[in-house]
């Protein structure tokens, strides 16, 4: 039932959506006319105002048609006539980049052979306008003669191109430099340029500027939201269709479904129990195992040399039988996550068994995994424990390189921390390949009556810890 309901209402929305595609392209039209019958104020403009300017522009009306008759007169180097419609008085205008051309129907008449007219429109934006100032005022124009559209010319906004005289005078941005039609105060039509003196007409019977109620990036954009909105208002509906149907069954589905979960946490649990400690949350001897299995099978990014680290507590089994197996617990929690937190997320960490640890560092030459042990022990060296303990920690330190047997490279890094015990505890050392030592030596502890460093250094034949 959902299926035919999901196919119907895809049906009717690719039908709408068709439609009024076909609309925004074919409709959907938005028209502002100016002609004699406008409420824009017009006037004709010469030359007078410049210096040995001589021309005189008469404006007219005719029914429906606007007029301007001119004798253009030698004098002013730029001789011009020019019949002006004003939108609104700086710093105010009207929006024309909602439409995307324009319509012409104007006529011209004079002495020359091509009789051109150059169409202005200027712009107020405070960026680069100053109120008062009509120079200021960006100025778009496009050239073209009438006589050769006598039916009429449309020509897209995009075909206007900023004034060179008024860049030349008005320097800025190149991203200032376009044309621009969001406030523009005036649109004009004057002579061409450097026409030949004597009597010239032109008359507008007609002008539209032409766009679309919503522009169409802004329509497809509306489109898809309706899309969107269809599809997330049938996937609630599908929602609450499905909810009710599970509360129809909710007794026996509710049962399998806490059964299934019961199972399937008791599997999860029983295979965490199987790869981490359960007092530290670190890896275990097997987890540890699969865990290098899985990075040399699958040979994530650079994966050899390894480097093994031995940590083994100091005098554990003394802090066992002075301060009791629960100090104890509490200390090996706090080195686990002190270790944890000293190291990169990447590195492998494992109790190896009651108070050992190995940390695994990948793509690490053993000189540099001596350095990271020597800054963890440090760490351990100077933080605060249970029962204001002091504890230290040894370290074994060993390459492992691929194709070796990994309990070669762990009985290398064991011997080294043995060594560690051996040269006095609260130390790094590191058994390289060939078995040549080296070590990081701790500096001199400052003993204390609560520390139990006095007792680290255990003499020849004692027991190590």
């Amino acid at each position: 039932m959902h299926a035919r309901v999901l196919r119907r209402l895809l049906i009717v929305l690719l039908a709408l959506t068709g439609i009024a595609l076909l609309w925004n392209r074919f409709g959907m039209t938005s028209t502002m006319v100016l002609d004699a019958r406008s409420p824009y104020p017009a006037e004709a403009l010469d030359d007078r105002a410049n210096d040995g300017g001589h021309s005189v522009a008469t404006l007219t009306r005719n029914g429906q048609s606007l007029g301007m008759d001119c004798d253009l007169r030698p004098g002013y180097e730029w001789a011009f006539c020019e019949l002006r419609l004003e939108f609104a008085k700086a710093p105010h205008g009207i929006d024309l980049s909602r439409y995307d051309s324009m319509r012409l129907w104007v006529t011209a008449t004079g002495p020359e052979a091509q009789q051109r007219v150059r169409i202005y429109v200027r712009n107020f934006d405070p960026a680069y306008s100053k109120v008062g100032v009509a120079e200021s005022e960006k100025v778009d124009q496009l050239i073209y003669e009438p006589s050769a559209y006598p039916q009429g010319y449309e020509v897209p906004l995009s075909r206007f191109t900023v004034s060179q005289w008024w860049i030349d005078e008005h320097p800025m941005t190149l991203d200032l430099e376009a044309p621009d039609f969001r406030n523009a105060t005036q649109i004009a039509f004057s002579t061409g340029p450097k026409v030949e003196p004597g009597p010239h007409t032109i008359r507008i019977q007609r002008i539209e500027l032409i766009g679309k109620l919503i522009s169409t990036a802004t329509f497809r954009l509306g489109i898809i939201v309706v899309w969107m909105l269809s599809v997330f208002g049938y996937l609630v509906v599908d929602g609450l269709l499905k909810r009710n149907q599970l509360r129809l069954s909710a007794a026996s589905q509710n049962s399998l479904q806490r059964l299934n979960e019961s199972l399937r946490l008791e599997t999860r649990s029983l295979a965490e129990i199987a790869r981490t400690d359960p007092l530290t949350g670190a890896l275990n001897r097997k987890g540890l195992a699969d865990e290098l299995m899985r990075i040399v099978r699958l040979g994530e990014g650079q994966t050899f040399p390894m480097t093994l680290v031995f940590i083994d507590i100091d005098h554990f089994k003394r802090i066992n039988d002075t301060q009791g197996h629960d100090t104890g617990d509490q200390v090996i929690r706090a080195l686990a996550r002190l270790v944890r937190s000293a190291v990169q997320r990447d590195d492998l960490f494992a109790r190896w068994g009651g108070e050992e640890f190995l940390l695994v560092f990948r793509d690490t030459p053993g000189v540099k995994g001596r350095v990271i042990a020597e800054r963890v022990r440090e760490r351990i060296a100077t933080s605060t424990w249970p029962g204001d303990l002091r504890v230290t920690c040894s370290f074994g330190v060993a390459e492992w390189h691929r194709g070796e047997d990994l309990n070669d490279g762990i009985k290398r890094a064991d011997e080294a921390m043995y060594r560690a015990k051996q040269e006095g505890r609260d130390r790094v050392e590191i058994e390289l390949e060939d078995h040549s030592p080296g070590s990081l030596r701790s500096p001199p502890s400052r003993g204390s009556a609560g520390s139990l460093r006095a007792a680290d250094r255990s003499p020849a034949g004692q027991e190590l810890g």
